[in-house]
């Protein structure tokens, strides 16, 4: 294995573990903003409100993105595989 190729499978894997993050990410921080600005308005400052709507927004993004997440980490791990039969040979 040369220093090359483990360098590209931490890109490809760093790459592959942002974009499968990213929905959830975004739907935590746009829920905690909005949450956020209603905190503000109302001057109700409880931390505990947050909580559930940002686990019911995650988890809902989760089970809708789950059937990609789980084709894009199949192909990764193909491909992976792929690279390291190729190279080891």
């Amino acid at each position: 294995m040369t220093p090359e190729m483990v360098g590209s499978i931490g890109k490809d894997l760093l790459e592959t573990t942002f974009i499968l993050m990213a929905p959830m990410l975004i739907v935590a921080t746009v829920v905690g903003v909005v949450i956020g600005i209603f905190q503000a308005v109302s001057s109700i400052h409880e931390q505990t409100i947050t909580f559930l709507p940002k686990v019911v927004g995650v988890l809902g993004v989760f089970l809708f993105c789950l059937p990609w997440m789980l084709r894009k980490m199949s192909s990764y791990t193909i491909n992976l595989f792929g690279d390291l039969t190729k190279y080891c040979q």
